[in-house]
């Protein structure tokens, strides 16, 4: 019995989880995007519109302020169980940002994605860095409406990766771009 009981409770916390994630999706059709949007599509189209580091960028449900952009060979938590470690031929891109809750309701934070064009080429790095530290991502975080937070995203991205980035915040729309400048 106690057997059956851990198996129907872990279930019911996947399920759960599942819930969540599947909830915590845009909830208007029309602001969903396709990753597939290019970095240099993206900028053309939005030139006029786009943010840049030290503006808030309005979304649906969140105000979006990327205070601070830097690239390091590794990134440094003071803890050294969750520091990420120099990797041979890649860097971290670590963006430091801030949402603000402007909805009626508790939302959930997602981390979005980098949009940067290099060689002529776009490319879209949209999975973040896990660190298990204080200060760093949004693994599962919900904010109450009208509170923010503030931390840190980071992203393995290439050593030889030059060019012009972009970054969409998570839940936002197709125009929501924020330019984090020269990547060199």
């Amino acid at each position: 019995m106690n057997k059956n009981f851990k198996h129907l409770a872990s279930a019911s916390t996947f399920a759960f989880f599942l819930f969540i994630a599947m909830g915590s999706g845009d909830d208007k059709k029309s602001t969903s995007t396709s990753t597939s949007s290019s970095a240099t599509g993206a900028s053309t189209e939005v030139k006029a519109s786009y943010k840049k580091v030290g503006e808030t960028l309005p979304t649906e449900y969140f105000e979006v302020t990327v205070n601070k952009v830097g690239v390091q060979n590794s990134v440094s938590t003071g803890n050294q169980f969750s520091d990420l470690k120099p990797e041979s031929g890649t860097r971290y891109l670590i963006i430091n940002t801030t949402f603000k809750n402007t909805s009626n309701e508790s939302r959930m934070l997602m981390d979005g994605e980098v949009l940067v064009n290099y060689n002529g080429k776009d490319y879209t790095f949209d999975k973040s860095e896990t660190v298990m530290a204080q200060g760093f991502g949004l693994l599962l975080d919900q904010i109450n409406p009208l509170t923010a937070k503030t931390t840190n995203l980071v992203y393995k991205i290439p050593a030889e990766l030059k060019g012009t980035a972009y970054y969409k915040p998570g839940r936002s729309g197709s125009d929501d771009l924020i330019d984090l400048g020269n990547i060199e």
